[in-house]
């Protein structure tokens, strides 16, 4: 019975995703990867080194998705900008995972929170206008 509560949740988890806009999509990676370093440095101290290698790794891949959605052709300096932070935070994470470095995911977590707070800046009108060319195809 609880396996068919979990994957009943796991489908309306995608399901709700799916529903999601591009936007509130990126938003959502942002608050994944802020409370998986979270989860990585209270595993650093309680010496959790699988836990912490886990939530590392997730959050690699995270970034890489950020980094996979990135638009180069028409995104300019910022894309470009945003690639090179991803590119770096991701060696942070490498570094931070093999040295049990909690300074290394408090710098990451700095600038991924700061890339957030840029995101969260986006007009609302502008968001809308983006929604409806990714409808339009």
């Amino acid at each position: 019975m609880a396996h068919l509560s979990i994957n009943k949740y796991r489908q309306v988890s995608v399901n709700n995703v799916q529903d999601m806009t591009p936007y509130e999509q990126v938003n959502l990676i942002f608050v994944n990867i802020i409370g998986k370093l979270a989860a990585a440095k209270g595993s650093i101290e309680r010496k959790e080194i699988e836990k912490k290698g886990n939530n590392i790794s997730v959050c690699i891949s995270l970034i890489g998705a950020l980094q996979d959605a990135l638009n180069m052709d028409d995104g300019g300096e910022i894309s470009a900008n945003l690639a090179s932070l991803y590119e770096y935070c991701q060696y942070k994470l490498v570094n931070a995972n093999v040295n049990n470095d909690i300074e290394g995911l408090l710098e990451v977590s700095s600038i991924i929170k700061n890339i957030k707070e840029g995101w969260e800046a986006i007009p609302q009108d502008i968001r809308q206008n983006d929604q409806a060319q990714v409808a339009a195809g």
